[in-house]
Parts: structure tokens; sequence; C-alpha cells
């Protein structure tokens, strides 16, 4: 388990250390991709499978080991994500469709949601989900080079499932289950906004999407 602490100060250093936690403290905001990569980057030995888990996520243990080991026997899976549910229990919609300018506008004006119904009883392939829990394949992550740090937060996790695509399929599997605090927080401070619509220019000119509807 590592955490990367992207504070000013390294107050959670001991914590960590009482629990043998690697602990990676990197002075100021850099990111959440680059946090990311810079946990798989400090890896002394990289496991069959990399977990990307927001620090808002809880869970059963027994629940990611059963994920896990169902991952390992799924050799043409890159990424995978659990079932969320809101911590009241209730679903998290968390799939949705690769956004255009318009379908990302819709969401913001709350005139069209884009989100994708899952099947609750099977494994089913999907173009993205929400990267609040995401399971790689610790060799498709390598090959990724991680996630794309000109992304500062937002959008990151939509271009890595799009990239993830080329090393395997891409799927939820709802047979077991996370717990997210979703807070939405680009929906309520004017400055998480301004950093979503930077990252969704940025995203859009790199796929290409710009002018798609």
């Amino acid at each position: 388990l590592i955490i990367v602490d992207n504070s000013p100060t390294n107050f959670l250093e001991n914590f960590c250390k009482e629990f043998n936690i690697v602990y990676l403290h990197a002075g100021k905001n850099i990111g959440f991709g680059a946090g990311h990569n810079l946990a798989f980057n400090n890896l002394s030995v990289k496991s069959d499978l990399h977990m990307i888990i927001n620090p808002d996520t809880y869970f059963d243990g027994n629940e990611i080991e059963g994920l896990s080991q169902w991952m390992h026997k799924q050799t043409n899976i890159a990424l995978c994500v659990p079932f969320v549910r809101n911590p009241d229990g209730t679903e998290q919609k968390i799939v949705r469709n690769i956004p255009t300018p318009a379908s990302l506008l819709k969401r913001k004006l709350h005139v069209d949601e884009d989100e994708i119904e899952i099947n609750h009883h099977e494994i089913m392939d999907i173009p993205f989900a929400h990267g609040c829990f995401l399971v790689f394949r610790s060799e498709v992550y390598k090959n990724l080079q991680g996630f794309d740090e000109q992304f500062f937060m937002y959008m990151e996790d939509v271009d890595v499932f799009i990239r993830a695509k080329k090393f395997g399929r891409t799927v939820i599997n709802p047979n077991y289950t996370i717990y997210h605090e979703f807070r939405k927080g680009s929906a309520k401070k004017i400055k998480l906004l301004l950093i979503h619509i930077a990252s969704a220019i940025k995203f859009f000119i790199k796929h290409n999407t710009i002018n798609k509807r």
C-alpha cells in the first residue's frame, strides 16, 4: 500500500510508518494523475495488478480480494471497476459514454447526465467510469505510462480508459462492491469548475472531439 500526500506538510508520515505503509510526500498538490504515477514509479516490486483508490472510498477487504482473484484469471481485461454504492447504499452511477463538448455541457446544465445503465448480474464492457477505484493490470499501466499528467484533475480517467482499450477490455464487474462519498466538487466550487473546463478543453483537443456532438 502506497499513500501519496499532496499536502504541504508531512503530518501523515508517522501514521503510515506505524502501519508499514509506503509514504510519499509530494510537498504540494501535483494533481491526481501525477500523484498516482509517482506511486507506481516508486514501487520496489510491482504486483500483477495495480489499484487506484480514492481516499473517499471504503470497502470490505474480502470484496477486494475476490475482485483481485477474479481479475488475475481474466488476462484479456486491461482495466476493471467494481460496483459502486453511495454511503446510504444506493447505486452510484459511475458508467458513462465518452463525453463530447455537447454532452459535457448538458451534464453541467443537468439536462442529460449521459449515464449508462448496467446489468447488475453480468460483467459488462464499458466506455469509461469515474476513477474512484480502478484495477489495472500493472503491465498495462506501465505501457500506458500511467495517467497523462497534462490533466491536473478531471478527464484523466476518461483519457486513460480510452488508451487502455488498446491493451484489452475495460469492464465493470458488479459482483464486487465498494462505497464512495461522491462530492461533485466542480459543481460546487468555481475554482474546481475552471479546472474541469481547462481539462475538458485539453481532452477534446487531444482526442480530436472538439467538433463532435
